[in-house]
């Protein structure tokens, strides 16, 4: 990865002295450049840099050592994009499972607002069962669009007593949800 020091004058006329290696090694190696281009350029520009700053590293010749770079960098890219998260099979619900099968949105239930409706009824109901009456009172209050001030005011209680009591309801909820 290419680090924030941007290359110095030097380096950058060296870069742009040996630019040819990084289409020589594309072509070389059949990628095409619109796509490979971005993969290779930044070991290209790294390998400029340590070049530069590690005098080891001049022993050897430069086209050798961005040669190598480039090589890995394009085996990783090969290897990130061969993973099996990036190629999962897609499914949609616009068509069937099989050639002559029926689409998946079509076996998927349509949203039933009545249906919801009544579910909502329901767990309301068996909340009013598990949790005292100012409670109840305070989740319809919240329902209603009242805010916690303003429910506060109504039931003298403090603020923070609402904030307990709503987070009671809250726990009582989700029991609800999960049985």
């Amino acid at each position: 990865m290419l680090c924030e020091v941007p290359l110095t004058k030097e380096q950058q006329e060296f870069a742009a002295e040996h630019h040819g290696l990084v289409y020589k090694f594309l072509n070389d190696n059949h990628l095409p450049d619109d796509e490979f281009y971005d993969v290779v350029i930044f070991p290209y520009l790294k390998a400029v840099q340590d070049y530069f700053s590690d005098e080891s590293a001049q022993r050897y010749s430069f086209a050798a050592i961005v040669r190598h770079r480039m090589r890995l960098c394009v085996y990783d890219y090969f290897r990130s994009q061969a993973r099996r998260k990036r190629n999962a099979e897609i499914l949609s619900i616009h068509i069937g499972l099989y050639p002559d099968g029926v689409p998946l949105e079509e076996l998927l239930p349509a949203q039933d607002d009545l249906m919801q409706e009544f579910e909502m009824k329901q767990l309301l109901h068996d909340l009013a069962g598990r949790v005292s009456r100012q409670q109840m009172n305070i989740v319809r209050m919240k329902g209603c669009g009242y805010g916690i001030r303003e429910i506060a005011s109504r039931e003298k209680l403090p603020m923070k007593r609402i904030k307990e009591l709503l987070e009671e309801v809250r726990t009582v909820f989700l029991e609800l949800c999960y049985e």
